[in-house]
């Protein structure tokens, strides 16, 4: 945000900083409006002063050069050699002196022109860079007073400040307003500025019809029809004034708009009421695909719902964004209806976002204008115009405002300043700030070492509505510099960390020890991409122990489309990972996320979201090399898992097949995952149809574990116990089983059957061939017994090998080969 030095001059007397703008921008940053940068215009016309010719002769070796003596101060004359031929003896021009810098980096020296020394530069406009063409010299004025510097005659020695003004201060984003700022840092008068006060007999609610039919979103709204306008180009000084905050000059109506917008923060917009059908205006909403054109020629479809200014046929302006073209002011403009509305933020900066559009209107609408100020600001527009274009303006101006808004006051105490602050708060300078603030301010308890006060805020000032925004105004207005650093008493003990947190970061760190890289995705995703994968199977999700909704939450406001829906896996944006990655290069990978997941619960009439953490592991791309593995992904997965179980004591898990897999998984190749009981995921190979469909080449497996329900009752406690005298004792056992019964439950049986004397049961061997009956397989178990501080006899070692056999032939119908 750009802010003249001189045009802040006009509201409060600020002429003491313009020999050290820093100060003033040391002293606006450490209240909080941070100054980015100092632009001294003056800068760029150092050594270009105002210079008279005294005699002008020809040059004697050039025909077409002139050869002038030019006073450049007050007694002290200068030879210079000219090319231009429109200026005479006596003139007042514009003089560059050695060390001058002109626009091209042109820098002027003293020098030789056809052996006649030339000691300096007359200029033209366009050689200044304030004009694209020029005829010959700007010949100035008889009174304009020599060796005076060109950018303080010329009006070109302003110092404009870059502000970074925060969301929270809409206040400041006009000269007024920071003029008010200013006023009370450094304790300075503000004056306001005039407005029209004088208007014609005629009326302007007979000359033009308003109706407001949405007055939740156009708080106010005011107009007032000026009549016989003359349309043309802006005075020097307003085209300067805007020129210095880098706008380009229109004409001097639409001028005068811009220039009241800035220096009051009130948008404005001037209509060509001669163009606006049945003299009627409408505040209304747009309907579905209603089409309007900009001052910019962009074509705009309306979704419905956005605020707009219509007359009685088309609409005249997207409100508080931008004006129609055809309804624009131009050069055979003679009437025009002048519009001081007061929109709502939220209205304005959803029609700026759908639309892609971004006005200096919608900028200040979108955080907020004081609604209290809109017909004075419109008045103060009336008498800039009626100075720059003449015309006539109408009495009874428009101004519907059926809301007045009200601030609320606070009470406040002179303690809690000084509680909070950590120094003791002055009444005195309180009192000064807050009247410095336009603040109301009423002492209602007065005791003379905590009085109480009732403090009204200004209705521009939206940021402040409880006492400790009072609290953070005073903080800055003095200075933080004033607050000591003091570390605070913790007078109880610290909260004990979170478990789950703590556990969840012990996974993490085992995870990526097992070679893991660990994802952080967005809660929200993609719809289409979600549902191409998950499809509508909830009751499927839900029987794996994953519960879940057939349909997303989808998001009122989305970021964009990519983003458009809470999640309801996690595997969307780890698939999308795994295909950024491998198309990157990344041919072999190793992903895991923890994240949340979210469903709609509709309980009693009310939407509640829970949501439920999940853990995923994904693993890509095979090994290559003479000491590759060529275990299948998949089981590789399976390892990690049992490994990650096993390093949060859970001994109690099993994976068993599942009938239906989730579309993205390949039937047959893959399982849902149990522990202690429950059901609480899958872990499988992702389809060939999807790998296919991404150009994946290598396999790729997936496994996804409803966090919550695997980390019920941890951490398990550790119990220990003392280390056998006895040598444990290991028996080998050969069984024949079906080929369909699985290992695992035989290994389990046995592990139950025998008890607390079985330290481990391993398979270390299996064998199909044809010395086995058709659809039978060997299986080799290693049985490791111990009986901890008792020492087993032969007896016992016998007894529990009759429990290995029993066990065997009892859960999967094994024999003893």
């Amino acid at each position: 945000m750009k802010m003249s030095l001189k045009w802040l001059n006009d509201f409060v007397d600020v002429s003491e900083f313009y020999s050290k703008p820093q100060e003033l921008a040391d002293l606006l940053t450490r209240a909080g409006l941070e100054v980015e940068d100092i632009q001294n215009k003056a800068k760029d016309f150092a050594n270009v002063v105002v210079g008279h010719i005294k005699a002008k002769d020809k040059h004697p070796n050039a025909d077409k050069l002139s050869l002038c003596q030019v006073e450049i101060a007050p007694g002290k004359i200068e030879q210079i050699v000219c090319g231009a031929q429109n200026h005479k003896a006596l003139d007042k021009v514009i003089v560059a002196l050695p060390g001058a810098v002109l626009p091209g980096n042109f820098v002027i020296k003293k020098s030789k022109i056809r052996d006649v020394e030339s000691n300096g530069m007359l200029c033209s406009l366009k050689e200044l860079g304030l004009a694209t063409e020029s005829d010959g010299l700007f010949i100035l004025p008889a009174d304009a007073t020599v060796g005076m510097s060109y950018a303080q005659y010329g009006g070109y020695d302003d110092i404009v400040f870059e502000l970074k003004v925060t969301p929270n201060r809409a206040d400041c984003l006009s000269h007024y307003g920071l003029a008010r700022e200013i006023g009370c840092l450094i304790n300075k008068p503000v004056k306001n500025p005039e407005v029209q006060t004088q208007f014609s007999k005629d009326k302007t609610t007979s000359e033009m019809q308003l109706k407001v039919e949405d007055s939740e979103n156009c708080l106010r709204y005011c107009g007032r029809f000026i009549k016989n306008v003359k349309v043309g180009p802006s005075p020097d000084w307003l085209k300067k004034r805007l020129e210095a905050l880098g706008l380009n000059s229109i004409n001097n109506v639409v001028d005068v708009t811009n220039y009241v917008m800035h220096e009051m923060g009130q948008p404005l917009h001037a209509f060509d009421a001669d163009l606006i059908t049945g003299r009627s205006v409408t505040v209304r909403k747009a309907k579905p695909q209603e089409k309007f054109k900009t001052l910019k020629e962009q074509d705009v479809t309306f979704f419905g719902g956005e605020l707009l200014i219509c007359d009685d046929k088309s609409v005249l302006a997207l409100a508080g964004v931008i004006g129609g073209l055809n309804s624009g002011v131009n050069e055979k403009t003679t009437n025009i209806f002048l519009e001081s509305a007061n929109f709502k933020a939220m209205s304005v900066r959803k029609s700026s976002r759908k639309h892609g559009i971004e006005t200096d209107s919608a900028y200040r609408f979108s955080r907020g204008v004081d609604p209290s100020q809109t017909a004075q600001i419109m008045d103060r527009a009336v008498a800039l115009i009626l100075k720059v274009a003449g015309g006539e303006a109408f009495s009874e101006a428009h101004d519907i405002y059926p809301n007045p808004v009200k601030k609320v006051a606070v009470d406040i105490q002179l303690q809690t300043l000084t509680d909070r602050l950590g120094y003791a708060a002055e009444a005195n300078l309180f009192e000064q700030f807050m009247k410095g603030l336009y603040c109301q301010i009423e002492k209602i308890k007065d005791d003379k070492t905590n009085p109480t006060y009732k403090v009204t805020p200004p209705l521009f000032r939206f940021d402040l509505e409880h006492e400790m925004d009072l609290v953070e105004e005073y903080a800055r207005l003095k200075g933080y510099e004033y607050i000591t650093e003091t570390l605070p008493l913790f007078g109880q003990t610290p909260a004990r960390h979170d478990q789950n947190y703590i556990t969840q970061t012990k996974m993490s760190q085992f995870l990526r020890s097992q070679g893991f890289h660990q994802a952080f995705n967005y809660a929200f995703t993609s719809e289409v991409r979600e549902n191409k994968l998950l499809g509508a199977q909830a009751s499927l999700y839900t029987a794996m122990g994953l519960q879940t909704d057939d349909k997303a939450i989808r998001l009122k406001n989305p970021l964009n489309e990519d983003l458009n829906i809470m999640r309801r896996s996690l595997f969307t944006d780890l698939w999308k990972n795994i295909t950024e990655n491998f198309h990157a290069g990344n041919s072999k990978g190793q992903l895991f996320e923890i994240g949340s997941v979210f469903r709609a619960d509709l309980h009693g009439g009310v939407n509640n979201y829970p949501e439920s953490r999940r853990l995923i592991l994904v693993m890509w791309g095979e090994e290559f090399g003479v000491y590759a593995s060529q275990t299948p992904l998949v089981y590789k997965l399976k390892s990690t898992c049992e490994k990650l179980f096993q390093s949060l004591k859970i001994s109690a898990f099993s994976m068993t097949d599942i009938s239906q897999a989730p579309p993205y998984l390949h039937k047959g190749q893959c399982a849902q995952i149990n522990v202690e009981g429950k059901n609480i995921g899958y872990i499988g190979s992702v389809h060939p149809v999807l790998l296919n469909e991404e150009k994946i080449r290598v396999p790729v497996a997936v496994m996804e574990i409803h966090l919550d329900q695997l980390l019920t009752g941890q951490p398990r406690p550790v119990k220990f116990k003392s280390i056998s005298v006895n040598q444990p004792v290991e028996r080998d056992f050969a069984f024949v089983i079906d080929v369909q019964k699985k290992i695992g439950d035989l290994t389990r049986e046995i592990k139950k059957s025998v008890g607390v004397n079985c330290l481990d049961v391993t398979c270390f061997d299996v064998y199909e061939g044809d010395k086995l009956a058709a659809g039978q397989k060997s299986v080799a178990l290693r049985v490791i017994l111990s009986g901890g501080s008792e020492s087993l006899t032969e007896a016992m070692i016998n007894e529990e090998c009759k429990k290995v056999v029993l066990a065997a032939e009892k859960s999967v119908g094994a024999k003893l080969r």
